[in-house]
């Protein structure tokens, strides 16, 4: 059995990214250290584009970001990306703000806690958005069928395994959990890395599961069940990451970024009204087979930031105790 992390059901203020993450970001600013050249990346051999780090987690989602390279857009824009994986967003954090990496990707809630925290970034571009659909959206709570667990009232007094504590799994659930009249109080949350929830589920070591493509549509494949739709029940058209870059690339090179942003746009275009390509690209990047491919559930991909979604979920962490306070949303979102 992988180990996993047991969470009380109710705690008080804590970071939704890694304190060590935390810890590394302050020590930079203690020591009056900043991102060495931020966006002044090096060129290719022959001059003509210039080589830009992103640090990516290898999901489905990010799909448009190798639709875009391959379909020449971002060399269209002057850029060769250099792509850096990551297995969460809470290790690019400190990548991005120290100047190693030009822009990143990370959960909207991990964001709001470091811009809480002072940690200097901003938001550039929407990441992923929900599909909408109850029951089809890419991040969902997954339970066995022989569980008895139909409905987000049903997790009451269950154990849900999620990717991170006090994050953005835990935020949507308690708050569809308490808008369908159920007590948030009343589920345990244990924290188990996504690849692991299936065989956790299997095992019956915990209830339900906060899963996301490909390990949701691996888990019905199983005979799971989907239980609940957070994303769907916070807003209609909830963005669940985002793009970002450190304070200084915004400030000192803004042609960049106006440059990633363009590029990024498109690139959602693209693998919007390709799904084909989609499907056959997160074969390669995310190692998927055909089979599974061509089965996992797709995000939106919206360049436009929903801010109303953005600050109902902010209000949802400042209930749950993980936010402090109302995020400063001009300073989180770049101009």
């Amino acid at each position: 059995m992988s180990a996993i992390r047991a969470s009380s059901p109710r705690r008080p203020f804590g970071p939704a990214i890694s304190s060590a993450a935390i810890a590394f970001v302050a020590a930079l600013a203690l020591a009056g250290c900043s991102p060495t050249n931020p966006g002044a990346a090096e060129t290719t051999a022959d001059g003509g584009l210039t080589t830009v780090t992103l640090g990516l987690i290898p999901i489905t989602d990010v799909a448009p970001i190798y639709l875009g390279i391959e379909q020449g857009i971002f060399a269209d824009h002057g850029m060769e990306l250099d792509i850096q994986l990551a297995q969460g967003g809470a290790a690019i954090v400190p990548a991005v703000v120290s100047g190693e990496y030009d822009f990143g990707y990370s959960n909207v809630v991990s964001l709001l806690v470091a811009h809480q925290n002072e940690i200097p970034i901003q938001v550039i571009s929407n990441g992923s958005t929900s599909t909408n659909i109850d029951g089809a959206d890419t991040t969902e709570v997954a339970a066995l069928a022989s569980s008895g667990i139909e409905s987000i009232l049903d997790l009451e007094g269950k154990t849900v395994a999620i990717n991170a504590l006090s994050n953005f799994g835990e935020i949507t659930i308690r708050h569809s959990l308490e808008q369908a009249g159920g007590d948030p109080d009343l589920i345990s949350f244990v924290e188990v890395p996504y690849p692991n929830m299936p065989a956790q589920l299997a095992a019956g070591e915990v209830d339900a599961a906060w899963t996301t493509e490909p390990f949701r549509t691996q888990i019905l494949q199983e005979g799971g069940v989907i239980a609940a739709s957070p994303m769907v029940d916070m807003a209609e058209n909830f963005d669940s990451a985002f793009y970002f870059a450190s304070a200084q690339t915004v400030e000192t090179n803004p042609e960049l970024v106006a440059s990633f942003r363009e590029a990024l746009s498109e690139s959602f275009a693209f693998a919007s009204a390709h799904e084909d390509a989609v499907r056959a690209i997160i074969q390669d990047y995310a190692s998927l087979s055909p089979d599974l491919a061509a089965t996992v559930g797709l995000s939106q991909w919206i360049p436009e930031i929903n801010r109303a979604g953005l600050e109902t979920l902010a209000a949802a962490a400042i209930s749950y105790g993980v936010l402090g306070d109302e995020p400063d949303y001009d300073g989180f979102i770049a101009k």
